[in-house]
């Protein structure tokens, strides 16, 4: 049997905001049954329990209390651990976190209970109807299955959206939802919950509590077990004290305090930094300076100011909205000082990100580049974003239309886009906002103490310098930087092992006889992740560089947690018995609503198939038994969530730019990692390779020539 060489994954993602991990793919939970229904089991509260096991319960935890009635599920004869999660439908990292909980529940059917509260932030226009929306359908016993439509759907949430995701789960009194909706029903139960919140000290989505003991931002399935089994070690001590397991959370809010001070703001933000002055692999260490170029980027202030923050900003981005009212406080109080530079880092997950980018440069070419970028901004806090306003904006600065518009779809200002985010990559600023304070690296919308502290400093570094050195003003920002760090190490984008993988069932197009570059990808129709990984195809076949050299392979890896994802494969496997795999393939990703069986007849008749045909295939048994294959395939070699891309054997986790994945695409048609390595003279970090593996490019052939 002819084989390729895939690899299990440890890939670099997108940083995005905050300086958190942002997850890139979804993540599919170990097959287990008996997972408890929303809402349904024992509930205890601590009215219920003495104060006897007081002692038993260790750390700081608050009383985060919840209702028989609220958002929750799971353990349902009691949970050792309970997670009470502070959430906003329009926030990313909450979306994450829903992810990585979801893989829990699934992986501690009985033992961990997850409470959801609603926590919709100001800047998120439709979280609280969203929030409501979800309490109406909770109502009538579909409240899990709208924050899982929701999550999914986070960038349409008008009412008529949220009324038909509600038709959608099935809710079943449709004219009390739209009445509950409408008339706000559950606005007040939004704000209760919200003020809960506050008194616990959360000011940002998401925030949970473990058991009491209070968390803040995403966290994956793998942090979420190690704080689990943590916890059990306590829950356990109380078990042997005589509690009973459905008293287990009572007991902890019993001993729990039950109010909690506000985080208190360091004074000096300086020495909060030099605490966390440890770098993460791939990211710039804040205790060093970067030389990141200015070149002829926008920038506002004098060139000879003695202090220069270069911005890595995106307009849909909202920290860096609301980081902008800080730069203000900055400018205002240093004014000469300091100058502001913008650089481009539009986010594959904002969809207007890159061309309000294109148009911001493109008025930048008139030397409106600054009134551009505040009406950009305070557009997309009404998300008003799309070509029609980049128009209307432009008339409104005076700029010269047809040059405008001619600019902004230029291949210059493409290029000038690219170079900023290439510039990115090379000092690990993958999120927004990312700042760098004559070189040193500030992530996310700090506050001003921080960013104070930091220009003071470098400040007072820069007057030293200069006098030291005779330099002048116009000169510094270049000469202190020929001593800077010149890059951030990233880790590989894929891992260094090369594992063996059978192709020949799988669905493949491009150059299938002797390709250079041979991608698989096991992926979930319904995954928003996997929607990512298939512009990163079209990249691939659209790059001149990969297109005649690559060859792709779709390996069906539908989730537990998206319920019409394998109905989805069905028909793409139907479609593929008649030659339309990758035809239906698009059309499934291009919108992800469509997952009726009418719809699949729809789409079949659109691609000129034999209907009846198609039909009989999706339903049958073979095909079913071609998806169960499919996923015992890719979850041999390592796979649990999707996308997860293997390249020439090396395996690439989620979904990531083209201009991050050819990193390893460049390394692979340059020899691998193996001849860097040897280059290098050094062996490869994590280098493994199966014996049986084959060549990739022999593969394809043998296959292409099996086929043939």
């Amino acid at each position: 049997m002819k084989r390729f060489a895939l690899q299990t994954l440890i890939a670099a993602g997108l940083l995005f905001g905050l300086g958190a991990t942002a997850t890139t793919g979804c993540v599919a939970p170990p097959p287990k049954s008996g997972a408890a229904q929303a809402g349904t089991g024992t509930f205890v509260t601590m009215d219920e329990v003495d104060a006897s096991m007081n002692d038993k319960v260790t750390g700081d935890r608050y009383q985060i209390t919840y209702e028989k009635d609220d958002l929750w599920h799971g353990a349902p004869d009691g949970a050792l651990v309970t997670i009470v999660e502070y959430s906003d439908f329009q926030c990313p990292y909450c979306s994450r976190l829903a992810n990585s909980l979801k893989q829990i529940s699934e992986e501690y059917p009985d033992d961990v209970r997850v409470v959801f509260k609603q926590f919709p932030l100001p800047m998120h226009d439709r979280a609280k109807p969203a929030s409501e929306a979800v309490l109406a359908a909770h109502a009538q016993g579909k409240g899990w299955e709208l924050h899982d439509l929701i999550f999914e759907n986070a960038r349409q949430l008008s009412d008529d959206d949220l009324i038909r995701y509600a038709e959608q789960v099935g809710v079943p009194d449709m004219a009390k939802f739209k009445a509950d909706l409408t008339g706000h029903t559950f606005g007040a139960k939004v704000d209760a919950e919200m003020e809960q919140g506050k008194k616990f000290g959360v000011g940002s989505t998401p925030s949970f509590f473990i058991n009491g003991r209070p968390e803040r931002g995403t966290k994956s399935p793998e942090q979420l077990k190690e704080m689990i089994e943590a916890e059990k070690v306590m829950a356990q001590a109380l078990l042997d004290a005589g509690s009973k397991k459905s008293e287990i959370y009572a007991r902890i809010m019993k001993a729990a305090k039950a109010e909690r001070a506000a985080p208190e703001r360091p004074a000096n933000a300086a020495a909060k930094g030099k605490q966390q002055q440890q770098a993460r692999p791939g990211k710039p260490d804040p205790a060093k300076n970067y030389a990141v170029p200015v070149d002829d980027r926008p920038a506002k202030g004098e060139a000879g100011a003695l202090v220069t923050i270069i911005e890595y900003s995106d307009f849909e981005c909202p920290y860096c909205r609301k980081v902008l009212p800080t730069l203000k406080q900055i400018e205002e109080k240093y004014g000469a000082d300091v100058r502001v530079v913008f650089r481009q880092q539009p986010l594959p997950m904002h969809k207007e990100a890159g061309p309000a980018a294109s148009a911001a440069l493109a008025a930048h070419q008139q030397g409106k580049f600054w009134e551009m970028h505040d009406a950009l901004f305070a557009k997309a806090e009404t998300r008003g974003l799309n070509d029609a306003a980049y128009i209307e904006m432009a008339k409104q600065l005076g700029l010269d239309i047809d040059k405008f518009n001619a600019d902004r779809k230029s291949p210059a200002i493409a290029e000038l886009i690219a170079g900023d985010q290439k510039i990115a990559m090379q000092f690990g600023a993958g999120g927004t906002p990312a700042f760098f304070v004559n070189g040193r690296p500030l992530s996310g919308a700090q506050p001003f103490e921080a960013f104070d502290a930091v220009v003071s400093e470098e400040l007072a570094k820069a007057k030293a310098y200069m006098e030291a050195n005779k330099v002048e003003p116009e000169q510094l920002y270049e000469e202190m930087s020929k001593g800077w760090e010149t890059e951030v190490k990233p880790p590989p984008i894929a891992d260094h092992i090369r594992r063996d993988i059978d192709v020949s069932t799988l669905a493949g197009k491009g150059n299938l006889k002797n390709p250079k570059l041979t991608l698989v990808e096991c992926s979930d129709f319904d995954c928003p992740y996997c929607t990512r990984g298939a512009e990163l195809v079209k990249a691939v076949f659209e790059d001149p560089k990969y297109k005649d050299v690559t060859a792709f392979y779709f390996a069906n890896f539908p989730l537990p947690m998206h319920k019409t994802a394998e109905a989805a494969h069905r028909a793409a496997i139907a479609a593929g018995n008649q030659g339309k795999f990758f035809e239906m393939h698009d059309l499934l990703f291009a919108d992800r609503t469509k997952r009726t069986e009418g719809d699949f007849k729809a789409m079949a008749a659109q691609l000129g198939l034999d209907v009846d045909k198609f039909m009989t295939d999706w339903n049958s048994e073979a095909t079913k038994q071609k998806i169960v294959d499919d996923k015992a395939l890719c979850s041999k070699h390592g796979v649990s969530g999707t996308p997860n891309f293997f390249i020439n054997g090396r395996s690439m986790r989620g979904a990531v730019p083209l201009q991050m994945a050819a990193t390893a695409f460049d390394e692979e048609l340059a020899g691998g990692f193996e001849a860097a390595a040897k280059a290098g003279d050094k062996p490869a970090e994590g280098a493994a390779k199966d014996e049986k593996a084959e060549k990739p490019a022999k593969v394809a052939k043998d296959k292409a020539e099996k086929e043939g």
